[in-house]
């Protein structure tokens, strides 16, 4: 989107990277970008971009903070490494933010079409030596198409909290416990699993995508009168239910424990994380015939 819009966009790789013609060269170079080491393009660079990632940003940053040019920028898409990790930025450097608020291929296909993504912006206020960071951020969420759908001014730490927020509770941690819940259900009452799991599925892309048309009140009117009066009912039901469990998991977020325990199974190789995925790629739902 970038080059599309005029930029001079290079892609700084390692060496091993480069050497071992990974997946990250084969993407760059596939679709006619320029790529480079660190060491060749970062001293070059107005603008340094830091897409890997979470748990690499602190080696990566450490790397390329040697490298960057006097005055240089260096630019996120979440704002965990500053926020979280805390991670010292050298004071001459500006540090800004540009985080569309959907995945980069939508990033991608929004552009396309001519319009953008919803985009939050933010500078880091400990590194603005110049006070041209707004003006940076402002300039690359235009030439990502973010401009057309809304660019709203943000701070990192509101970033990073909001994002965790919605991922884990409202977004990921909802829709998978109502899948699993929902799948058992249906296969328990005799309901052939490769229907239910397609029914699941299909249902939430088709809910999801009118909520986010027009909201509770488009959505609801996919579904019939009696519908939405029991839908009502039992979503009074749920809110009573899982508020405290919500409440408990934000105020993690919020007060830093939840980051730490994450940055603690990093430091134990994922345990956690690839237990889970294990788990959860051994359930019926996750194993139902295609």
């Amino acid at each position: 989107n970038m080059r599309d819009s005029g930029l001079d966009i290079s892609y700084a790789l390692r060496k091993e990277a480069i050497a071992e013609k990974r997946a990250s060269w084969r993407k760059a170079t596939e679709n006619g970008f320029k790529v480079g080491t660190y060491e060749e393009l970062i001293p070059q660079a107005d603008l340094v971009i830091n897409l890997t990632p979470d748990k690499q940003h602190s080696d990566v940053v450490r790397t390329v903070q040697p490298l960057m040019k006097d005055g240089a920028a260096l630019g996120y898409s979440h704002g965990f490494n500053i926020v979280e990790v805390g991670e010292q930025i050298r004071k001459d450097i500006t540090v800004v933010m540009v985080a569309p608020k959907c995945p980069g291929t939508e990033v991608r296909e929004e552009y396309k079409r001519g319009f953008g993504v919803p985009t939050l912006i933010a500078v880091h206020p400990e590194n603005d030596p110049k006070g041209e960071g707004m003006a940076i951020a402002k300039a690359w969420a235009a030439a990502t198409g973010g401009h057309r759908a809304g660019v709203l001014e943000s701070s990192f730490v509101a970033e990073v909290k909001s994002d965790l927020m919605g991922e884990q509770t409202i977004l990921c941690g909802m829709l998978q416990a109502g899948s699993l819940l929902c799948f058992d259900k249906l296969v328990e009452e005799g309901t052939d699993p490769a229907y239910a799991e397609k029914l699941i599925q299909f249902g939430w892309e088709t809910i999801t995508e009118a909520l986010k048309q027009g909201g509770i009140t488009l959505m609801m009117d996919r579904l019939s009168n009696p519908a939405k009066l029991r839908a009502y009912a039992l979503s009074e039901q749920l809110k009573e239910i899982m508020a405290p469990l919500f409440q408990k998991h934000m105020d993690d977020i919020i007060s830093g424990e939840f980051s730490s325990g994450m940055m603690a199974d990093w430091a134990n190789d994922d345990k956690k994380l690839l237990t889970w995925r294990e788990e959860t790629g051994k359930t019926a739902f996750e194993t139902a015939p295609q």
